[in-house]
């Protein structure tokens, strides 16, 4: 009898914890890249066989009805990059798209670590492909001035951190509000809580804040997109940050997106437009335009050829300095190839453009395996990278190699 009992007990043991966790998902994605890269720079890096992974993730989520077709839901999506590399990432846990908030029919409000307006619009652009990876990305280099994920709002009280010039952004301490779909339209808003802006002086100025807003337009084979995105006080005129100086300083720095896309049969093509505007000082700015066209083609069941090209042209206005990879367009620095001199201004030859084609087979829905061909190519005074190592002024990298991708 005895023993029953405590049959009875252990079952229910093993039981409750199964329905306590009813509602609760665990999930994510690993994806594997091995490839040759060659930097076109000899003096800081050799042609090499790459292994490593681009942001693996595991998530855990949870959402609890409250009635009235209103719930409300947590996300916590922490980086596995330690199962190639073999140490942890820095973020740690919920490091990657984290929050909590309500759902409903008013949709979905929410804080957290969250990818903003402007670069949800972004990624609907390039699908398939990376943003600032080395094999598959580039275009987020090109087009947003490289990435910040997870980060607050840059400060003066900070040193040279959070690259106060991108615009692909997961934003930190943000708060949220995406709409319900009318009709095949939705609305996208978020802005940055000043979290840091607590180390500042009162009677100073500085006061760093993002706001960031999208609308998105999907009905049938069609898709249209707009995103804009404004840093205010991101890089404070004349200020130094910390123990060094600011790179460059200015007001509201602002960014915008537009994404058109179209699917047909097995077609699926998406053109974007972006420009990117920064006050580099008070009386100063640089304006930096670009586009990118990317293209899936399911030729036939697993088969599937994918093919980007992305261009950023050269910067221009009256800015005299760099903001990140871009030159300023009267920069002191200026390399001409052809002579092989530098002179002390120079108007042109600060742009670049990524294209890469690869063919993708689907072993099953959750399984795909990809090789492919990439490139970043760089005009005469641009020095933009892949990221593995620093690029030359003119020069061409190089990937060739195997993706491996499976959701769990």
């Amino acid at each position: 009898m005895n023993k029953k009992v405590m049959a009875m007990a252990v079952a229910g043991a093993l039981v409750a914890p199964a329905a306590a966790l009813a509602q609760v998902q665990i999930g994510g994605s690993l994806t594997v890249f091995y490839y040759q890269h060659d930097p076109d720079n000899d003096s800081v890096g050799k042609t090499g066989d790459i292994l490593e992974a681009s942001e693996p993730e595991m998530y855990i989520r949870s959402e609890e009805k409250l009635g009235g077709g209103t719930s409300v839901w947590f996300q916590c999506t922490s980086s596995l990059d330690a199962f190639i590399t073999g140490s942890a990432n820095a973020a740690g846990w919920c490091g990657r798209n984290s929050g909590i908030g309500f759902r409903g029919g008013f949709g979905n409000f929410f804080v957290g670590n969250w990818d903003q307006p402007q670069k949800l619009i972004f990624n609907r652009g390039r699908g398939w492909f990376g943003g600032t990876n080395a094999f598959t990305g580039g275009s987020a280099v090109l087009l947003n001035g490289g990435s910040a994920s997870g980060t607050q709002n840059p400060s003066a009280t900070t040193t040279g951190i959070n690259n106060p010039g991108t615009f692909f952004r997961r934003q930190a301490s943000s708060v949220n509000y995406h709409s319900p779909n009318w009709g095949g339209f939705s609305l996208l808003a978020a802005y940055s809580a000043a979290n840091e802006s607590t180390g500042n002086p009162d009677a100073g100025l500085l006061d760093p804040r993002m706001y960031s807003l999208a609308g998105q337009f999907a009905t049938g084979p069609f898709y249209v997109g707009l995103g804009y995105e404004i840093h205010q006080d991101y890089n404070p005129a004349g200020q130094a940050i910390g123990a060094g100086a600011a790179q460059y300083g200015g007001g509201d720095d602002t960014a915008t997106t537009i994404v058109v896309g179209l699917r047909m049969g097995g077609f699926d093509v998406r053109a974007m437009y972006n420009k990117s505007e920064y006050e580099t000082t008070n009386a100063t700015d640089m304006d930096v335009d670009g586009f990118g066209v990317f293209a899936d083609w399911n030729i036939a069941g697993p088969h599937t050829l994918r093919a980007q090209y992305v261009q950023v042209g050269d910067t221009s206005g009256s800015s005299a300095v760099n903001v990140g990879s871009y030159k300023g367009p009267a920069g002191a620095t200026c390399f001409n190839p052809a002579t092989g001199t530098s002179t002390a201004s120079c108007a042109s030859g600060t742009g670049a453009d990524v294209m890469a084609i690869f063919y993708s087979y689907a072993i099953s829905k959750r399984t795909e395996v990809s090789v492919g061909y990439s490139q970043m190519g760089n005009d005469d005074r641009a020095t933009f990278s892949k990221g593995k190592t620093a690029s030359s002024a003119g020069g061409t990298q190089k990937t060739t190699g195997l993706v491996l991708r499976h959701r769990f």
